[in-house]
């Protein structure tokens, strides 16, 4: 009867927490804020920020901010930082959050996608499949439960996007999110920020989100807000 009962226990531990709903974030914030007060720069790294410091000063965002600048997208992990909404969507092999703002769609692949085998030609001859890297502003992460917590790792970006408003990232960042409810209301996002040609080590960050209403999302296309040149 206690084998059973553990057994039970066990199987009822494992079961992954349901992340389905509208969210919101807490604290409005337009730069991730590192625990340990301040972001690990390399000199290199260093530099190019003090350059997104220099031109935002003269509002120059299309020297490095593209998101602002052209309503591109902001890539990862500066969309967790949308001030709208965003709804998950859970289901068997994939999560998908659906974003409100300019309706950006993110993947998280917890097993039921196929990746593309990307045909590389090096040189005379035949043709060789392998992977390929090929680095994208918001690619598909992946990810697996860890008990109650939602761990997702994801690699493989373009080095155009932002970390947030001002940090820039290269083409090695890595980034690992650690996802979990502190209540049925609140959701915590972990984010581990890995680049060694542009930090000095790792560091983390913590953003937390407010369960709202499930209402639909009103229409948000941001190339309707920015300024005509006539």
């Amino acid at each position: 009867m206690l084998s059973l009962a553990v057994s039970a226990s066990a199987t009822a531990a494992a079961e992954p927490a349901n992340l389905e709903g509208m969210w919101k974030i807490e604290a409005p914030q337009m730069a991730f804020r590192p625990e340990g007060g301040v972001v690990p720069f390399t000199a290199a790294g260093r530099k190019r920020y003090q350059d997104n410091k220099r031109a935002l000063a003269e509002k120059r965002l299309g020297d490095f901010d593209f998101a602002t600048a052209r309503c591109a997208s902001p890539g990862l992990p500066r969309l967790m930082l949308t001030p709208q909404r965003f709804r998950i969507w859970q289901r068997e092999g994939i999560i998908l959050m659906q974003f409100e703002w300019n309706r950006l769609l993110r993947q998280i692949d917890m097993g039921g996608l196929v990746s593309p085998q990307i045909r590389v030609v090096s040189g005379p001859g035949p043709v060789v499949s392998e992977e390929a890297l090929v680095g994208r502003s918001t690619p598909i992460s992946r990810g697996h439960w860890e008990g109650d917590t939602l761990v997702v790792t994801s690699e493989g970006f373009a080095d155009n996007t932002l970390i947030d408003n001002l940090v820039p990232h290269g083409y090695d960042l890595k980034l690992t999110e650690h996802l979990r409810l502190r209540g049925p209301d609140v959701l915590e996002d972990r984010i581990r920020i890995e680049d060694p040609a542009t930090f000095s080590r790792a560091w983390d960050t913590v953003v937390t989100y407010r369960r709202v209403a499930d209402e639909a999302f009103a229409e948000n296309v941001c190339l309707d807000s920015l300024p005509v040149n006539r």
